[in-house]
Parts: structure tokens; C-alpha cells; sequence
């Protein structure tokens, strides 16, 4: 037996020992997987290590601050602190609210009615009449109060005795005279009280029924008109309408003159805009503590606007408040009238802005502004400010909290055309009405909204008071500021306002309120209409381009005026500003590197190659004496620093890509940057340079070092604005109205070619800027520094060349247009216009040159001004002796078919739009030459790009031709060098009859509109091809003339 039971022990313990190496089994394998996951996830997190952290922080507002402060605003909770929702019943008792019954209660305007004719009488119906209950008087009922006067209202006056108590003791008991006397009483009948009698009676009634027909008022009125009728010539249906009348007094009329004690806006309002998801605009105290440097303010007036932008806001409420305040000008919102927004800042240069907007807020001087807060503090004050929004709606007499909205920001889905909802934002009470809202329910929300703004504020359950936030934001000394109190301050706002009639400070309060301003609308009838497919454009005002609007230069970065770069004469201030340079540097561009130029290459461009350029300047200011000379006393103001990118024409993309991401990484001060094309460069600009910059052709490392002759042209009349640029060395690079200088190292000469219309200011300017050229023995002119011995300078003119020269540039004296033997006047300086409608209409906008002087300047423009505008383009250029429309190309697409542009609705628009570029220029030229004959000739030509004569080419000061776009006007059958007279372009453009195998045929004649052929045919073509009259054709459903039209090759 024991054996049995040593058998059953030892199977036991064998069942037992497996079952914990399963159990060892299945820990070791989950401490596997948990060792390897933790493996794999140290793994995903490896990388950031190795990845070089982002440079973005610096553009952000935190990177800009020195130091980064704390946040005085307590962050928010995970569970919100609203203020606590209850309903009000106001002071007193709702309902005893009293209304006016002229206002709650429908009533029927009552017109009288005139009767045309006696018979009118007849068709009277006996439901016309009305009725009305009199009451009757009763006799007693002043009878009764008149006799029977009450005892309080009688006045008792008799003799009043003063008695004391020792004046009872002299009371002394005497007897009674006793005396009796018999009296017979007579016995009288019972009479009748006739009051009572009258009472009893049942068959008197108090009221009667008087029954009013009108028929004695209608009849009088009928005699009225027939005795008016007699001794007048109008009719009775004109003396009818005389004679009526209208009743309005049921009509509560207001007055107009009176303003509403409840505006939503007051006479000096200082707008917050703080946030980052959803800004928020609110209403703070107008004093100089509530600006700090993290935020953006509108200061509204009633005859300015003022926006402060602080140095540390971000963009979205710099965006924000600039919406707000273009609003507010725009519209007159806010009771505000103005026509100019000024913009200021603590940075300011001009203070007279600045200090304006200070005074408004009660400091004298421009005082210093609380620096800005933590950069998570806009964040943190939205998400707190939102939670202070109490909103309420009116039920069963009281105001009652919409839970859907409390303490959220509102919604405009919210507000119904027959709702009343009373706003309370802390600093703004809103009463808003639906349009449809009962007037008792307005009167009621009135009341109830103003007991509760007099009771004053409690936001004990929230973390901050809306009304005093903005002396916490920014960097501040931590306080306590009161949550409760028993007042509203004077500078909030209690306002009502019915709906389509809210201001923008209540529309900023709301998550999706719609912004019209920023929906494209349906273009109306301002300069282009559109008929059955077609679109007529008409032509610009040739009156207003006559006038010459354009100013002298002025390079204008942020609010500092910067002029030509020497000085600038402020109008409004009368302070004269004069730029002192400190110091120029210059990179070159590589593919992902740069170098610093040395000193004696400044100046040296290559049109493959990309420069960045640092200009750091002294700014001093100067006032005006009385008599307008510069006063003796100056300002001597901060160093600035501005970084130029320039591109030359031929430089890469990657160059140019790399050019601005260096232009970042170089500026640590923040600096501003502008972009300068190869020959549009701005005369701040080219005046750094004194007159010694030089553009050359090709790389900076890639150009041939060999000594060889190299020609340039002379752009600029200024002096210490020229510049030279090298073009090819040949002939038809010469023109006549300027200067080019021919550089012959090896044969130790540069001569000066002076064209034979150029002016002395040219030539002088010429020679003084080649001089100082020379001086610098730059290694880009291949010059020597350690030659002592400078090239010789020789000066010639225009038909009087060396043998020498012309073995260099050749003799081909027609392969430019000289005007050596011209006997016109070239005193002028030619004008360009860009047209187009992108805008809506078509305008003609003019096209400044960027280094414009008060001199004249021959050659102002560069062939980059027409080929990188977008294409198809328009130009019109005023030549003075003749005009010329240079017209661009339909730009080839990769798979090289004709676009929907080209065919379609693109080339209707081009078609229309050269018709009015055409007339215009007719009347441009008609303008410009009013003592002209009509029968004369009008000098106006039309050119295509890449095809365009010699003559126009040489308006430019130098000239490639692009073989692209020659090649795609070619192949749309364009000549080359064609020259065609504007007059016979536009009558082919306006034809209006063409013949039917004209109109057959592919291409389409110039100017018909292919989705119209069939207005083009005569009748007598279009009844045989469509076996029908026009008239009848019109008649047909859309669907069958397309398909008749597609069927006879119309389509």
C-alpha cells in the first residue's frame, strides 16, 4: 500500500517540477520581447541625436527676444474655470416691466376711403359698418362723492385750551335742575328712498351699443369732390387721391438727431489683438500701461486710426490688426472717419505718428514700453480669455446661460433673425436683436442686461479678470489684480446692436464669422463686358497717360525713406535725412558656397553670377530754416545695415536660391534684404559705387584671362550713378544717343566713342567715371597694379572714327540704326506702358526706370522689362516720333500642343484685349500731336517678340535676340522684321464681314472670335450654308445650333 502512495508522491513532484520550467519558460521569453522592444524604440530615438537641430527658432519671436520671461497669467486646467452660470432676474421683478402699447400691440394703419362717384354708395356692404359699447354715467356716481365729503379731508379748526392737571381739582359737584316737559309724538307713514328705488330697477342699463356706419362721413366727402371737381381740370380719381388722408398717430416716430445713449463704440477706444489659433481683438483701457511690445494695437478715434505693431508679435496678429483697422477705414466703422491709416512703432524714425498715439493715451513724451512676454503667453491668454465669455438668451422673463457657448468662443449659427442674446465679454456688454425679434423681448433683454452691468463684475471662478488683463501681459513685476468688483470702469462699453448692423470689434469675438472682403465676386460692367461668348474690352484713358506721374526715386525699406542714397527731403516733417556709408562688403555666390571679394573688386559683376552686397550707413537728420536752407543744427541717428542680393541675367537658379539663404545665415542683426535684377538696379544702389561699377560677361572664374579688346556702353546720367556694361564687340552694338567706351589693354588705349545725339552732360560723365575706373586698376579689366604706366584716352565722335576702330567693331555701318544723318529733335526721354486686364479693367500701368533723374535719359529701359513680364504681353512704347506696341508669344507647354488658352477663351481675351491696345495708342498719339491734322499719317507700328526691325531694337541700350520666341511667332506665320502699321492692324482686327471660305479656313483671320464664326458671314453666305435667315437661326435651342454648326464646319 505504502508503495502506492510513494508512486502517487512522485508523480506529483514530477507535474509540479514541469509545470515551473513552463512557467521560467514563458517569463524568459516575455523579458525577451521586452529587452528587444526596448532596444527598438532607443533605436527610433538614436536619430535626432545625429540630425543637426533646426535653425527655425531664430525666425521665431523667440528666437528675436534677448531673454525669455515667465508668464504672470496662470496656465490653463485641464477643467475649465468659468464664471458660474445662474440665471438673472434682474433688481426688481421682471415683470413688472412696463412696455408701451403703442409698440407691443398691432395696429392697422386707417386710411380714409374717397368715393369716385355717387354710385360708389350702392356697392357699400353692411359689413362695413362698426360698432363701439358706450358706458352711461350714472347720476350717483358724483353725487354721492361730491355731498358726502370724507371726515380726513375736513379741515376741524376751533379754540384749543391748554389744560394742566391741577386744573381738574376746581371741578366742583353741583345738583341738576330737574325739569320735565310732556312731548306728543306724532306718527308720520314710512316714505320710500328713490335712490334705492332706482337701484332695484332692472330694465336701466349702464352701456349701449352705438352702431357707426360712415355713411354721413362718405357722403360728405363725395359732396366735397363733386364741388372740388366743378372748378378743376383733373380728374376724380387725381382729386381723390388729393383728398385722402393717412393717420399716424399710432406711429411712434423717433427722432433722427438723437444719437442712441447705447452706441457700440465711444469716442477714444484702444483694440487689443492677442492670440495665435484664434486671436482675439478686445477692448482695454486707453492709457499708455496697457501697450507692451508682445501685442498689436488699433487706436480708434473719431478722425484717426493708429495701429501699433509691437517689435515681438508674431505675424498673425500683425495681419490681424492690419484687417481690422483697413475695416474700420474702409467702412467708418467705429463712428470713425478717416482716409489714412497710420502705422507706428517703437522704432519709428519720423516720431510725429508716435507721438500723436502716445498723447491719445494721456503720456506727453514717447515713454518706454513694457517689453514683451513669454512666447507661449499669447496661447495661454486665449485659451484664459476665452473662458471669461458669459452669454445669455431670454426665457421666462429672465436671462438664462446658453451652456452650448458659456465660457467658449461664440458661433454664428448662434444668432437667429427672432432671438435676443445679451454678450458679456468683461470690457464689452452686447445686446444683439435678430431683425425679427419682438420689441417686448428687446425692452426685457435691455433692462435685465443693464441692472446686471450696474451691479458690476465677479469672475472669482476664473483665472483672470478680463477688464484688468492688460496690466499683467508682458514682462512685469507679478501681481494680484482684483477679480470682483462693485463698478464697471467708464472706458467699457455697454452697447446694443441689431443684426446686419454689427461693428467689427463684435465680429472679431465670433469662431466663423464670414469675411465678404476676401470672397471673389462676380466682375460687374467696369471696363469689360461679355456678350454670347465674346468679351469687348474698352480702351485705356489716353488723357491720364499723358500725364507724366512718375517721382524721382526713392528706396523705401520699412518706414525709412532712403531717396537716390545720399539724402531725402521729408515733405510733411520738413527734416532733411543724409546716409553717410560706413562700410561695404561683397560675397560671390557659388553652388553651395560663397567668398568675400576683396576691396578693389567691388563693383566687378559678371552676368552669370550672383553678389550679395552689405551697406551699413550713418543716418543724420536735419531741419529746415524759415527761408528753406538746411538748418546748421543735426541729429546724428543709429547705423543701419542693408543686404543687396544682385542677380545677373545669366545667372543659375541654384545661384540665386543659395544667394538668399547666405543673405540669412550673414545677417545677424536682422537686417533688411532687397533683390536687385542685372538692369534694373535702384540708384541708392548703384551709388555705393561712386560711378566705377562695371558689369561684365560671363563667370568670374570662367572668363578668358588673355588680353583682348572689350566694348561697354554707358548707362546712367548721373555721375556717381553710371555704370558700364560690356556687350559684343562689334558694330551693331553702337547708339547714337549715348556713349561707349572700347577697352585696348594690349594696345595701352581706351577710346571713347560719343554717339552723334548724345548729349555733353553724356560725354562728361563718360569720361570722368572711365577716369576714376582706371584709377582702381581692377583685375577684372585685366589692369596691372604694379604697371605705373595708364592707358591713354582718346575720345571720338560718331562718323569721324580711326581706321583702328573700325578694324576692331567692323564697318558695317547699317547694322545699327544711326542716326547720323537724322535732323529730328531727340531732346525727350521715351516712355513705356504695360496693358492688361488681369486687374478687371484693361489699364495701362507705366513702367519707371529705376535710376530716373531729372536729366534726360536716352535709353531708360532694358529688353528684360518686356521678356520677363508674364506672357502674352502688351507694351506700348512712346518713341516720341513714333509709337510701337510690341506684342509677347503664347509660351510653349511640354507636350507642344495648342492649350485651351491659345484656341479658346485665352485667345478670344488676347484678341480683344490687342484691339483696345491698339485704340488706345490711336488715342495716345492723337493726344500727344492734338495740333496734327487728321489726314496725316499716325507713326504707331506693331511688333512681335523675337521678330522685331532694327529700329526698335535700338531703343534699347543693348539687344539679344531670342531665338525660342522666334522660332514660336514663325511658326504661327508672323514675319520677321515685320513692321506693321497699327492703322491697318486694327481695321483687320474690327471687320465685321469676312467670306466663307476665309472663314473655313485654319488658321482663323486675325481677330475673329472662333466661337462665333457664323457672325461673320454675310446673309446671303449664311442662308447658303445653314438654309436659314440669321433670324431664324436665333431662334433655335442652344443644343441645335451647336450641332448644326458642328455639322457645317462652324464649330
Amino acid at each position: 500500500m505504502w508503495l502506492i502512495f510513494v508512486a502517487i508522491a512522485f508523480l506529483v513532484v514530477c507535474w509540479l517540477n514541469r509545470g515551473n520550467a513552463r512557467s521560467k519558460d514563458e517569463l524568459s521569453e516575455k523579458s525577451f520581447l521586452a529587452s528587444r522592444k526596448d532596444q527598438l524604440d532607443a533605436a527610433s530615438t538614436q536619430w535626432k541625436h545625429r540630425v543637426e537641430k533646426s535653425d527655425a527658432e531664430k525666425f521665431s519671436v523667440a528666437g528675436k527676444m534677448d531673454k525669455i520671461p515667465t508668464i504672470n497669467i496662470p496656465s490653463v486646467e485641464k477643467e475649465k474655470k468659468t464664471p458660474q452660470a445662474k440665471r438673472y432676474k434682474g433688481k426688481n421683478d421682471a415683470s413688472s416691466t412696463p412696455s408701451s402699447p403703442e409698440k407691443n400691440t398691432m395696429f392697422n394703419l386707417c386710411r380714409s376711403t374717397s368715393e369716385l362717384t355717387p354710385g360708389a354708395l350702392k356697392g357699400d356692404k353692411e359689413s362695413d359698418t362698426k360698432s363701439r359699447v358706450v358706458s352711461v354715467v350714472k347720476p350717483d356716481d358724483f353725487t354721492f362723492t361730491a355731498f358726502f365729503e370724507s371726515v380726513e379731508r375736513a379741515n376741524v379748526q376751533g379754540d384749543q385750551l391748554d389744560i394742566k392737571p391741577e386744573d381738574f381739582d376746581a371741578i366742583e359737584r353741583q345738583s341738576l335742575l330737574i325739569y320735565k316737559k310732556n312731548v306728543q309724538i306724532r306718527r308720520r307713514k314710512p316714505t320710500r328712498n328713490p335712490i334705492k328705488a332706482l337701484a332695484e330697477r332692472t330694465d336701466i342699463t349702464n352701456e349701449y351699443t352705438e352702431v357707426i356706419t360712415g355713411v354721413a362721413e362718405r357722403e360728405k366727402k363725395r359732396l366735397n369732390i363733386e364741388k372740388l371737381a366743378q372748378n378743376s381740370n383733373k380728374a376724380l380719381e387725381a382729386l381723390a387721391g388729393l383728398a385722402s388722408k393717412e393717420d399716424f398717430t399710432s406711429v411712434a416716430l423717433k427722432k433722427g438727431s438723437v444719437l442712441s445713449s447705447y452706441s457700440p463704440w465711444k469716442s477714444l477706444m484702444l483694440l487689443q489683438v492677442k492670440g495665435r489659433r484664434h486671436v482675439q481683438t478686445r477692448l482695454v483701457e486707453p492709457v499708455a500701461s496697457s501697450v507692451n511690445e508682445g501685442d498689436c494695437y488699433v487706436l480708434v478715434t473719431s478722425s484717426a486710426v493708429y495701429t501699433y505693431i509691437g517689435l515681438y508679435s508674431n505675424v498673425i496678429e500683425q495681419s490681424r490688426a492690419a484687417d481690422v483697422a483697413s475695416h474700420i477705414q474702409k467702412t467708418n466703422d467705429l463712428g470713425c472717419k478717416t482716409s489714412k491709416i497710420m502705422n507706428v512703432s517703437s522704432k519709428d524714425i519720423v516720431k510725429r505718428n508716435l507721438e500723436a498715439f502716445w498723447k491719445h493715451l494721456g503720456a506727453e513724451t514717447v515713454p518706454e514700453t513694457i517689453n514683451a512676454g513669454h512666447p507661449s503667453e499669447d496661447e495661454t491668454f486665449e485659451s484664459n480669455i476665452l473662458q471669461t465669455n458669459m452669454i445669455y438668451t431670454i426665457e421666462d422673463r429672465e436671462l438664462v446661460p446658453m451652456d452650448a457657448y458659456w465660457g467658449t468662443i461664440p458661433k454664428i449659427e448662434m444668432l437667429t433673425e427672432t432671438n435676443v442674446i445679451v454678450f458679456d465679454f468683461g470690457s464689452e456688454m452686447y445686446i444683439w436683436s435678430g431683425k425679427n425679434a419682438s420689441p417686448e423681448k428687446k425692452n426685457l433683454a435691455m433692462k435685465l442686461a443693464k441692472d446686471m452691468w450696474d451691479e458690476g463684475f465677479d469672475y472669482s471662478d476664473c483665472s483672470i479678470n478680463p477688464l484688468n488683463i492688460a496690466h499683467v501681459l508682458g514682462e512685469r513685476d507679478s501681481k494680484e489684480l482684483p477679480l470682483k468688483g462693485d463698478k464697471r470702469p467708464s472706458w467699457a462699453m455697454f452697447a446694443k446692436i441689431t443684426q446686419h448692423r454689427e461693428t467689427v470689434l463684435f465680429k472679431e469675438k465670433f469662431l466663423d464669422w464670414p469675411d465678404f472682403s476676401r470672397v471673389i465676386r462676380v466682375r460687374g460692367e467696369d471696363g469689360i463686358k461679355r456678350g454670347k461668348g465674346s468679351i469687348e474690352i474698352k480702351p485705356c484713358n489716353a488723357e491720364e497717360m499723358v500725364k507724366n506721374k512718375t517721382n524721382l526715386p526713392d528706396l523705401q525699406i520699412g518706414n525709412t525713406h532712403l531717396g537716390r542714397g545720399d539724402e531725402y527731403f521729408d515733405e510733411e516733417t520738413r527734416r532733411l535725412f543724409q546716409y553717410d556709408t560706413i562700410q561695404i562688403k561683397a560675397w560671390r555666390i557659388q553652388e553651395n558656397s560663397h567668398e568675400e571679394l576683396k576691396e578693389r573688386s567691388i563693383g566687378q559683376f559678371y552676368d552669370g553670377d550672383s553678389y550679395i552686397y552689405s551697406w551699413k550707413f550713418r543716418q543724420t537728420v536735419k531741419g529746415r530754416e524759415l527761408n528753406g536752407k538746411p538748418s546748421k543744427h543735426a541729429q546724428v541717428g543709429r547705423d543701419m545695415t542693408i543686404f543687396f542680393c544682385w542677380h545677373g541675367n545669366k545667372s543659375s537658379v541654384n545661384e540665386k536660391c543659395t544667394a538668399a539663404f547666405l543673405t540669412v545665415e550673414l545677417d545677424k542683426q536682422n537686417a533688411p534684404q532687397v533683390r536687385v535684377v542685372q538692369g534694373s538696379e535702384p540708384a541708392a544702389f548703384l551709388r555705393l559705387f561712386k560711378g566705377t561699377m562695371v558689369i561684365h560677361k560671363g563667370k568670374r572664374n570662367e572668363v578668358d584671362k588673355e588680353p583682348k579688346s572689350r566694348l561697354f556702353v554707358v548707362r546712367g546720367e548721373v555721375e556717381e550713378e553710371i555704370y558700364f556694361m560690356e556687350v559684343p564687340v562689334e558694330m551693331a552694338s553702337l547708339r547714337s544717343r549715348s556713349s561707349l567706351v572700347l577697352l585696348d589693354v594690349q594696345g595701352g588705349q581706351v577710346i571713347i566713342w560719343h554717339g552723334s545725339k548724345s548729349s555733353e552732360l553724356k560725354r562728361k560723365v563718360t569720361k570722368s567715371s572711365l577716369e576714376r575706373i582706371l584709377e582702381k586698376k581692377s583685375s577684372e579689366l585685366l589692369l596691372d597694379d604694379d604697371d605705373e604706366s595708364s592707358l591713354k584716352i582718346v575720345e571720338i565722335v560718331e562718323g569721324s572714327e580711326s581706321e583702328d576702330f573700325l578694324d576692331t567693331i567692323g564697318n558695317d555701318r547699317k547694322s545699327y540704326s544711326s542716326l547720323l544723318d537724322s535732323d529730328k529733335d531727340f531732346d525727350y526721354t521715351p516712355r513705356l506702358f504695360k496693358m492688361s486686364s488681369i486687374t478687371g479693367s484693361f489699364a495701362a500701368t507705366e513702367v519707371p526706370c529705376p535710376h530716373r533723374s531729372e536729366h534726360i535719359t536716352p535709353y531708360p529701359f532694358v529688353q528684360s522689362d518686356l521678356y520677363q513680364s508674364s506672357q502674352p504681353a502688351l507694351f506700348l512704347f512712346d518713341n516720341h516720333h513714333e509709337l510701337w506696341l510690341w506684342q509677347g508669344w503664347w509660351p510653349e507647354k511640354e507636350d507642344c500642343e495648342l492649350t485651351a488658352d491659345q484656341t479658346g477663351s485665352g485667345a478670344v481675351r488676347l484678341q480683344a484685349e490687342r484691339r483696345a491696345a491698339m485704340q488706345t495708342a490711336m488715342n495716345y498719339w492723337k493726344k500727344i500731336h492734338a495740333d496734327q491734322d487728321d489726314h496725316e499719317p499716325i507713326e504707331a507700328y506693331l511688333v512681335w517678340a523675337g521678330l522685331e526691325p532694327l529700329e526698335f531694337r535700338n531703343l534699347f541700350a543693348t539687344w539679344e535676340v531670342r531665338q525660342d520666341v522666334r522660332e514660336l511667332n514663325l511658326r504661327d506665320g508672323k514675319k520677321e522684321d515685320d513692321k506693321i502699321p497699327l492703322r491697318t492692324e486694327l481695321a483687320l482686327l474690327t471687320r465685321t464681314t469676312y467670306p466663307l471660305a476665309e472663314i473655313l479656313q485654319r488658321p482663323l483671320p486675325e481677330g475673329v472670335d472662333p466661337t462665333q464664326l457664323e457672325i461673320y458671314l454675310s446673309d446671303d453666305d449664311f442662308k447658303e450654308l445653314l438654309l436659314m435667315t440669321k433670324d431664324e437661326f436665333e431662334q433655335l435651342p442652344s443644343w441645335k445650333k451647336t450641332a448644326l454648326k458642328k455639322d457645317k464646319g462652324l464649330f
